[in-house]
């Protein structure tokens, strides 16, 4: 017989744990609580983060109404703000230097697209797009063979270092907004662009929250992978005195 634990043996939870793919999540979690566990507790911010979360419960309505003990809440309270504590230390010097060394990647961008198999069919639509006898919105609408046609051709605003292919981001940084490029041929496809709005990224505060962001799942993400694969993990830090 396997140990039981809650409603289920411990054979049981492994074995839906498995069947669900949750073991990537569970990792996850677990090396975000080891990490938490490195940031020094903030009293004042959690007791006042503690009396916002409540809900006009009280705090034992609150813990049986989850089956938590009064440490599983400030856990789960603390660690979204421990996280990012701990990713400020660890990313952010040098993070300005690394987002200007990005070549604009993070910029964001609005374009339209329009996409079909037949080379004749593309030149036909992109010459009827020059001469203003169909909107561009009308041609994605009725001849795009992708997705798109769902939104009138319109994409973004992304990020346009995240666009695939890298071709694509290349002919949308040599676009005016407005312009429309001739037809392209990407793999099974031939491409009409048309380039909407591209923003530069500025660093503020809202970009050096999202690089930290991004730099920690990072290497959350990473250090799953090794767990999966039976690799050594590097021991974390967390300086209290910085």
């Amino acid at each position: 017989m396997g140990k039981h634990l809650g409603f289920f043996t411990t054979e049981e939870l492994l074995g839906i744990i498995r069947r669900m793919e949750l073991n990537s999540q569970l990792l996850r979690r677990q090396q975000e609580e080891l990490i938490t566990a490195l940031v020094p507790l903030d009293s004042q911010w959690l007791a006042e983060k503690r009396n916002s979360s409540l809900s006009g419960l009280s705090l034992e309505q609150f813990l049986d109404e989850r089956s938590w003990s009064a440490e599983d809440l400030d856990l789960n309270l603390w660690r979204p703000e421990a996280l990012i504590r701990f990713a400020h230390q660890r990313f952010g010097p040098g993070l300005e230097e690394r987002f200007l060394q990005s070549q604009g990647s993070h910029d964001e961008v609005i374009y339209s697209l329009l996409r079909v198999r037949n080379q004749g069919l593309a030149m036909e639509l992109w010459i009827r797009l020059e001469e203003g006898e169909v909107t561009f919105s009308e041609a994605a609408q009725q001849f795009s063979e992708g997705p798109e046609s769902h939104r009138k051709g319109i994409m973004g605003p992304m990020q346009i270092g995240l666009l695939q292919p890298i071709e694509l981001a290349q002919w949308l940084r040599s676009m005016r907004p407005g312009e429309i490029s001739p037809p392209r041929h990407l793999g099974e496809w031939h491409v009409i662009v048309r380039l909407e709005k591209l923003t530069p990224a500025r660093f503020d505060a809202a970009m050096r929250e999202k690089l930290l962001q991004e730099e920690l799942d990072r290497l959350l993400n990473s250090r799953v992978q090794q767990l999966l694969a039976g690799e050594p993990l590097e021991e974390l830090h967390y300086d209290v005195d910085a």
